[in-house]
């Protein structure tokens, strides 16, 4: 079973000891392929601003060209979220998407590679002093962040924070132990689970001291711990988790996001006033809330979420719409 990532300098009171670490396995033959793959990234770092671009550009016409599985996924939920838009409308849209996640294929090696004093200077922040605000009142923050394509970078930006968060493990142990490490830097005070029921366990518990819990909150994970509410043109599970969590462990629930601007090469991440009421004693009102901050949290920027996630993989009607 995968461990958590640990920080060196993490406040929870972990040793490192107890997290993922590296393994002389990792220099096995089998993974020499993976090594040549993360000194490639290598190279994207240290490229200059302009030829990055061009890269970016080109990744991503070359992902709508010839991505069909993920082209595919994109047109279902496009069609299914937005149904009262032309087709034409949905195909821009698609198109500006794979240009975006042209661009975070390129720079997500600067993530893994930069430090994170050298990060924070391509990130602007926004509403950070909510949660000083609260933390130093004593209480723990739950941090709503929808599936953005620059959702890791939202994660740097919370780097002076204690933060805890949850990751979906790589089958490539050395890609997740590689990746997991840039998202637990030395510097970071951070925990960050693997993603099942015992790991949300220890992050209630870690939340009796304040801290920031970053959470990703428009996964459909199973029906049986969700409600359908409205979502954009049709109907989408929303997480009773949520509520639930807010409710155990006395927490403030706040909205953010980070986008990207191609342009400038910065990013912004964003943090938005406390959810009112919430939890309330209606679980059902409390999902429909999720899903109604879900829709404001894409709205700011359509081609910037991750459509290529299986978002209906539940439906009312028991259906499969991803099914070929």
């Amino acid at each position: 079973m995968a461990k958590p990532f640990i920080s060196k300098n993490n406040p929870f009171g972990e040793p490192e000891a107890n997290g993922e670490n590296f393994t002389y396995t990792y220099l096995m033959p089998r993974y020499w392929l993976t090594w040549l793959f993360l000194g490639l990234s290598f190279l994207l770092v240290i490229l200059p601003k302009y030829p990055r671009f061009m890269f970016g550009d080109l990744t991503g016409k070359m992902l709508y060209g010839l991505g069909s599985s993920k082209k595919a996924i994109v047109e279902k939920n496009l069609k299914l979220t937005f149904s009262s838009l032309s087709s034409m409308e949905r195909d821009m849209i698609c198109r500006s998407f794979f240009r975006n996640l042209g661009h975070m294929y390129i720079n997500l090696p600067l993530l893994w590679w930069r430090s994170d004093h050298a990060l924070q200077k391509i990130i602007n922040k926004k509403g950070l002093d909510l949660l000083d605000k609260y933390l130093k009142n004593n209480e723990s923050i739950i941090l709503l962040a929808p599936h953005s394509l620059a959702l890791d970078f939202g994660g740097r930006a919370l780097s002076k924070y204690d933060v805890l968060s949850m990751y979906k493990p790589f089958k490539n142990k050395l890609l997740n132990w590689f990746i997991g490490r840039s998202r637990s830097k030395d510097t970071d005070r951070v925990m960050v689970y693997p993603r099942h029921k015992v790991s949300i366990k220890n992050i209630i518990r870690k939340m009796k001291k304040p801290s920031v819990f970053y959470l990703l909150a428009d996964e459909d994970i199973s029906v049986e711990d969700s409600v359908f509410t409205n979502f954009f043109d049709t109907k989408k599970t929303a997480l009773k988790s949520i509520s639930k969590i807010s409710k155990i462990t006395k927490s403030k629930v706040l909205p953010c996001i980070c986008t990207y601007d191609i342009k400038a090469h910065k990013y912004t991440f964003e943090v938005f006033p406390e959810l009112k009421n919430f939890p309330s004693d209606n679980i059902e009102n409390d999902c429909v809330k999720i899903n109604s901050i879900l829709e404001k949290q894409i709205d700011i920027d359509v081609a910037q979420y991750m459509w290529t996630l299986r978002i209906y993989k539940n439906r009312p009607d028991g259906s499969d719409i991803y099914k070929i």
